[in-house]
């Protein structure tokens, strides 16, 4: 009997001693929501993502990042309703009453839960499952996966989830894919706040991309993999931007009638000044509408780092492209108002009146070239309150990117604004139309020209909200 109650106590114990092994031998599973552009999370991406999956061969990150996947937004709520989390990035939930956010916490506890062992993944839903039970291929909207110096970006539906799993983990890698169905990529940057992650290889499969560091493998190149988009297609996506989007907001601003009434009077002041216009209406025409450009082009840097300051409060950053498809409608009214029942100096959509008698004495003082240029810059205070709308609608689209990559885009944004101001310019120096005969025309069209900015408008807030911008 004594012997019998020995063996028993033994046992016991070899199995208390054995069972915390076996759980630090599973995988540390971390539910991670980040945006790129976040200043926190520029702090904690780099750690979280990069460096623990590398140096910590059991720990694996989900990550859905809000700002340039905007369905991914709709897990974060998920996640909140489920576990309390909150709207607050860099955010790392590990379980239900188990998450950390902000700057210096969220790496702490990732260091914390993997000393302390194995745990279960935590699902938007509430549910939690083993990484090695988790199928990959129903987790919600655009996570990407990190394991290792490996990573996995889901790109569509479905997928062999059982295959997925083996690439995060196995070993040999050409013996794993020896039979599946896949394609050769062009490994590409994937972005971070702050920095990028750059891999040596690159596979297509169907709804993922998978890339990895290390030796490559010989893959299949007999097209596109059915279901699948192509790497440099979900940067585009991730951008969520389009020239044609840039152009449209820009053709909105460019028939705005308060900018071609500003530069009518202009080219009045100048006439008046020097009736026989030659080369000083070309050049101080030119040098005019040079100043606007330039100033419109750091509004823009402005209104895009104004937007990203904001975006940083989650909750609002959720929320924006609702917010901007509301201002897009509104002026979108407020100008077809002015196609029905217009009233010179209409709210948002025309210079006020009182504010015409000054720009029109100040346009008359100009003397100069240089004049004319920082007259230019100068009379976009007074264009700013009728000419905001779609810039601001476009800035808030652009926040999606660094600030330095947003400089081309302004620049194209604010050429298409000014070209038609460029081409009345040439146009009266050529002795093509007089500048009464501008005038006159936009006179006898103002409600035409609304009617285009109420139709471009109400058709740019109806495709943000129906995800098309």
């Amino acid at each position: 009997m004594k012997a019998t109650v020995s063996i028993a106590v033994a046992v016991v114990l070899v199995l208390l001693a054995i069972m915390p092994l076996a759980s630090a031998e599973g995988d540390v599973c971390a539910a991670y929501i980040t945006g790129i552009g976040c200043p926190a999370c520029a702090q904690e991406d780099p750690i979280i993502l990069d460096k623990l999956p590398k140096e910590e061969s059991n720990f694996v990150v989900i990550e859905y990042e809000i700002y340039r996947q905007q369905e991914n937004g709709n897990v974060m709520m998920s996640y909140d309703d489920n576990y309390n989390s909150g709207f607050r990035i860099p955010l790392i939930i590990f379980g239900k009453g188990d998450y950390s956010l902000g700057v210096g916490a969220v790496r702490q506890h990732a260091k914390d839960a993997i000393e302390g062992g194995s745990n279960q993944c935590p699902l938007p839903d509430g549910s939690s499952v083993a990484f090695n039970e988790l199928d990959l291929t129903v987790l919600p909207a655009k996570p990407k996966i990190w394991k290792r110096e490996r990573i996995l970006i889901k790109t569509g539906e479905g997928g062999n989830n059982t295959l997925l799993k083996k690439l995060l983990t196995a070993e040999n890698l050409s013996n794993t894919l020896e039979g599946a169905e896949f394609e050769t990529a062009e490994p590409q940057a994937v972005v971070l706040s702050g920095r990028e992650v750059h891999f040596d290889n690159a596979i297509k499969l169907y709804g993922w991309i998978f890339q990895w560091d290390g030796e490559g493998i010989e893959g299949q190149n007999d097209g596109n993999i059915p279901g699948n988009e192509t790497a440099d297609q979900i940067t585009q996506e991730q951008k969520g931007l389009g020239l044609y989007k840039v152009f449209i907001l820009a053709l909105a601003d460019t028939v705005n009638p308060c900018a071609l009434a500003v530069f009518i009077l202009f080219l009045i002041g100048i006439m008046s000044y020097d009736p026989a216009r030659g080369k000083k209406v070309l050049i101080a025409g030119a040098a005019f509408v040079t100043g606007v450009y330039i100033c419109y082009f750091f509004y823009g840097l402005i209104i895009i780092k104004f937007w990203q300051v904001v975006q940083t409060l989650t909750a609002i950053r959720l929320a924006l492209y609702t917010i901007l498809a509301v201002v897009a409608i509104g002026l979108g009214l407020l100008n077809l108002k002015d196609f029905f029942w217009y009233k010179p100096g209409g709210f948002a959509t025309e210079m006020p009146t009182g504010w015409r008698g000054r720009v029109e004495k100040m346009m008359s003082g100009i003397t100069s070239t240089k004049g004319a240029f920082f007259m230019g810059a100068f009379v976009t205070i007074f264009l700013m309150p009728c000419t905001m709308g779609p810039y601001l609608i476009a800035g808030g689209i652009l926040s999606a990117l660094e600030l330095v990559n947003t400089i081309p885009w302004l620049l194209v944004y604010n050429l298409i604004f000014i070209l038609p101001l460029y081409g009345i310019v040439l146009g009266v120096y050529f002795g093509f139309k007089e500048v009464e005969d501008i005038s006159g025309w936009k006179d006898r069209n103002i409600r035409r020209l609304h009617l285009i900015v109420a139709i471009i408008m109400l058709f740019i807030g109806s495709a943000i909200l129906l995800g098309w911008i």
